[in-house]
């Protein structure tokens, strides 16, 4: 059975507290994370829309790189 957790926090405190989550995961050492995700899988990981994500890849607040078509 799934949880659900309702929390009432400010929007901007909410999204600076992923952006750290984010932060810390990047910066941990890059021999464990050296698999790069699909669009769709950062996406299901954070629960995010594809608009959210492109936004967040124009603004830099999430490093990506293209190989090919992906």
């Amino acid at each position: 059975m799934d949880q659900h957790i309702l929390l009432s926090i400010p929007l901007p405190d909410f999204i600076s507290t992923i952006e750290g989550i984010i932060r810390k995961v990047l910066s941990e050492d890059k021999t464990s994370h050296d698999k790069l995700l699909t669009g769709d899988e950062v996406m299901e990981m954070l629960c995010i829309s594809t608009a959210t994500l492109q936004n967040w890849r124009d603004k830099n607040k999430l490093p990506f790189t293209r190989m090919g078509k992906k």
